[in-house]
């Protein structure tokens, strides 16, 4: 069977292939009777010019795509994610641009200008800071929102993810309760609400049990193993008295820590704990004490959540906390 040609759309449709560009490329608003433009869909089904889904698009002015962004696509949390969002939007017949701002603001920015420009439906973001004025250009668009993981400060948007401020409490009072008192904390970039609720908790609950927070035990770093493996070797060399325990912003910048001692013979958790947040190297030893954030169960929530939206003549806002658990390694031990 050869291909069906414009002219064959046109023919059918009884107008020109001008009139059915027009149609195809959107540039008939206010310029089409909307019977000529029935027609021309019409014919485009029917001889199956392009696909069905591309027709029906063209029709309710919706593209069935579904943006995404995560600021660091090497990190297995945010694969964990984007594998809990695939498995809700393939189900539903929406396809996926994934974009990774590699925990840059000004990546992100450029990654949410593309996806106002590809005009998708929605989108489900995963902010590395910042960025209340481009992400209401996509509300002023009509391009519906919900945050994953982590919170936007003064945008009125939904939200999917875990709370924060408790999962900073519940690994800060374990360990006070396992007789930790030196208590440390590499934090993760400070515009993330998600680094910022955890690193409150920890203060908060450091003063609650009246224990001294010393400042010299306090870092910062950006979430990546190559920066906890350098404030590991930093901490070495700066620190005359070492904390009896670290809390770490991640999984994977804790695990660039325990590698930066372990290169200088520190015996772990004999010498010092680690602790952290995330849960998604189970396989390694010593196994990490961490907070477990179900990563997977958080894309599927946010996916459906956009969807269900998404068939909403108005958008709806909430909010959705998923539970997190403590998971007792070999990291962190009972000090007697």
């Amino acid at each position: 069977m050869s291909k069906i040609t414009i002219k064959e759309v046109a023919k059918k449709a009884g107008v020109s292939t001008t009139t059915v560009s027009r149609v195809l490329n959107g540039n008939n608003e206010g310029h089409m009777k909307d019977e000529t433009k029935q027609k021309i869909l019409k014919a485009i089904e029917e001889l199956n010019y392009i696909p069905n889904k591309h027709a029906r698009s063209i029709r309710s002015n919706k593209t069935g795509i579904i943006g995404v962004i995560i600021p660091d696509i090497s990190n297995p949390f945010f694969s964990l994610m984007v594998r809990g969002i695939q498995l809700v939007t393939m189900k539903k017949q929406f396809s996926l641009i994934i974009c990774d701002s590699m925990n840059s603001l000004k990546k992100e920015v450029i990654c949410l200008d593309t996806l106002l420009k590809e005009r998708v439906d929605g989108v489900i973001l995963v902010s590395s800071g910042i960025v209340n004025h481009e992400v209401e250009n996509l509300v002023n668009e009509g391009i519906r929102v919900v945050l994953a993981d982590r919170k936007l400060k003064n945008v009125d948007l939904s939200f999917v993810g875990s709370d924060a401020f408790y999962d900073g409490y519940l690994i800060t009072k374990y360990l006070i309760d396992i007789g930790y008192k030196e208590i440390g904390f590499i934090k993760g970039p400070t515009q993330t609400s998600t680094n910022n609720k955890r690193f409150e908790a920890y203060i908060r609950t450091m003063r609650k049990y009246g224990l001294q927070i010393n400042k010299s035990y306090i870092f910062l770093g950006d979430s990546t193993f190559d920066d906890g493996f350098r404030i590991g070797k930093n901490l070495l060399e700066k620190l005359k008295k070492l904390p009896q325990v670290l809390i770490v912003s991640n999984d994977i910048m804790a695990i660039g820590v325990i590698r930066a001692f372990e290169e200088e013979g520190i015996e772990i958790p004999k010498k010092i704990g680690i602790s952290s947040f995330d849960n998604i190297f189970s396989f390694m030893k010593p196994t990490l004490t961490t907070v477990h954030i179900p990563a997977k169960e958080i894309g599927k929530e946010a996916a459906l959540m956009l969807i269900n939206d998404l068939k909403r003549k108005n958008s709806k806002k909430e909010s959705k906390f998923v539970e997190t658990k403590l998971v007792i390694g070999q990291t962190t031990k009972q000090v007697e």
